[in-house]
């Protein structure tokens, strides 16, 4: 953004740059970023121009002018803020890695680590390995249940699936070698920041697990609780599943949320439990009277011991009247004890497991969803998103409209299409609604009399919608610093308007 002030416009021109268009553009739109935060520069003020020496001439917050050095990348002209803010918030902290990742060579793991595709890749191993591990234990499954005489287990499970064991030990060295070299690769590519990661020592801890396995199987004879502890280990392969679905906003949504909901389950928790002991109390103490009659018969006591006999079983059975299959234990109750406690169950049910059970998922669901709409990554995700269905939609308007093919509309074919009631309509419901479109066409154009893709993009995205309170901040100061001006030109004193009732 570069105010005007009252100095000659002379005096913002040198003889590099005389002669060359200058385009100011506000960016006062909160919403701008990106490719439309280099396009507020003056148009002489280019990467790549080298006229007046490399400099370019930059507004700083307070509207003074000051002059950097383009070409280093933006490092030195980073504050200290900026570069705290970034380490601070994870997903900046990670675009910052990827920064100086283009001039790495192609065949450097330094390049590929950090993406999302790396990631997808080494999750379709995982999942590929879990079905083989499902596959093994059903193999397994075969064998114990013919050991122990189980029902319809009359082979052995080398007849069911010849050559399994071999496939299986086969299969589990080729996975080892994958995770050894993804090991590797991200040793190689993220170098320092390897260690910082607990995921990577996760992943470390369970390749020298099975490397230890597979090197010490065929030369010593291990005790089999250290071989199933190892063989075990390998399950914890399937954890890394949280770590690679991060990648992914569907399922990143559920992993934050749940972690972010941790408070609010404990306190429900802490809720139904304490409702649940008290009911369990009562039940307790009420049936004694029964346990001690000795009329009943003793298969009916049994039949109620199962259930309300001790604290472990009557808080089970708490948990089920609540949540689960509540019907059994109201029925034991009613036909053994006595039919009123068909009243107690309903009554219980409708209270704790309805109403208040409801009422604890719908707080749970809110604190959930406000914790998912805070997370930093998934905001900023959600704004690219926007930004690039924006850019689409914009960009299929101004194909639409560009009937000479040339690459930059005119008035006369903005115009034309702007008739259109269907166009009017679309940009209507994207909160751009047209009443005139020659005063559209005076807010987009730069002054050249073309409108160019790039400038309808970033035009209708910081005309779309309603004003922002840092558009009218903006234009408040803005005018104040003009009415300030003007009377120092005129010589006046100025009002304070503050103390004007009116």
């Amino acid at each position: 953004v570069v105010n005007e002030d009252w100095a000659p416009a002379s005096s913002l021109r040198t003889p590099e740059t005389r002669g060359k268009k200058v385009v100011l553009e506000d960016d006062t739109d909160a919403k701008s970023g990106g490719d439309e935060s280099r396009s507020a520069r003056p148009s002489f003020m280019s990467d790549g121009g080298s006229d007046n020496g490399g400099k370019t001439l930059r507004a700083n917050s307070r509207g003074s002018r000051t002059f950097g050095s383009e070409g280093d990348g933006g490092g030195e002209n980073k504050s200290k803020a900026s570069v705290r803010m970034t380490h601070s918030i994870p997903h900046l902290r990670k675009n910052s890695l990827l920064e100086g990742i283009g001039a790495m060579p192609f065949w450097h793991p330094g390049r590929y680590v950090h993406t999302t595709q790396f990631d997808a890749i080494f999750c379709g191993v995982i999942l590929a390995n879990t079905l083989v591990m499902a596959l093994e234990m059903q193999y397994t499954g075969f064998q114990r249940g013919y050991e122990i005489g189980f029902p319809h287990f009359t082979m052995p499970a080398g007849e069911y699936w010849p050559q399994a064991k071999g496939v299986f030990q086969a299969l589990d060295i080729l996975f080892g070698v994958i995770y050894t070299v993804e090991l590797g690769v991200k040793l190689v590519g993220f170098k320092a920041r390897f260690f910082k990661d607990c995921w990577n020592i996760f992943d470390g801890v369970l390749v020298t697990m099975w490397l230890v396995e597979i090197a010490l199987r065929d030369f010593i004879q291990l005790d089999p609780a250290i071989l199933r502890m190892m063989r075990m280990a390998r399950l914890l392969r399937l954890i890394r599943l949280v770590k690679t679905i991060q990648g992914f906003d569907a399922l990143y949504i559920m992993t934050t949320a749940m972690l972010g909901s941790t408070v609010c389950l404990f306190w429900s928790f802490m809720l139904l439990m304490t409702v649940q002991v008290m009911i369990a109390f009562f039940l307790n103490e009420s049936l004694e009277v029964y346990f001690s009659d000795p009329s009943k018969p003793v298969s009916e006591k049994l039949e109620v011991f199962e259930y309300f006999g001790t604290t472990a079983r009557v808080m089970l059975t708490m948990f089920e009247l609540t949540l689960a299959n509540w019907p059994v234990a109201a029925r034991i109750l009613q036909e053994n004890v006595t039919e009123y406690y068909s009243i107690f169950s309903v009554a219980y049910k409708l209270i704790v497991g309805f109403a208040a059970v409801g009422i604890i998922n719908g707080v749970f669901m809110q604190e959930t969803f406000k914790v998912a709409a805070s997370d930093d990554k998934l905001m900023m995700r959600q704004k690219e998103r926007d930004r690039m269905l924006h850019t689409k939609k914009m960009r299929t308007l101004f194909a639409a409209a560009d009937e000479s093919g040339d690459g930059v509309l005119d008035q006369d074919e903005f115009r034309e299409i702007m008739t259109s009631p269907d166009i009017r309509m679309w940009l209507a419901a994207q909160e751009l609604p047209i009443r005139d479109p020659d005063v559209l066409w005076k807010l987009l154009d730069d002054g050249d009399a073309e409108l160019t893709a790039d400038e309808l993009v970033h035009g209708v995205e910081r005309l779309k919608g309603t004003a922002k309170g840092i558009d009218l901040a903006a234009f408040i100061m803005e005018h104040r610093t003009f009415q300030q001006k003007i009377c120092e030109k005129l010589g006046i004193e100025e009002e304070n308007g503050d103390d004007d009732d009116d």
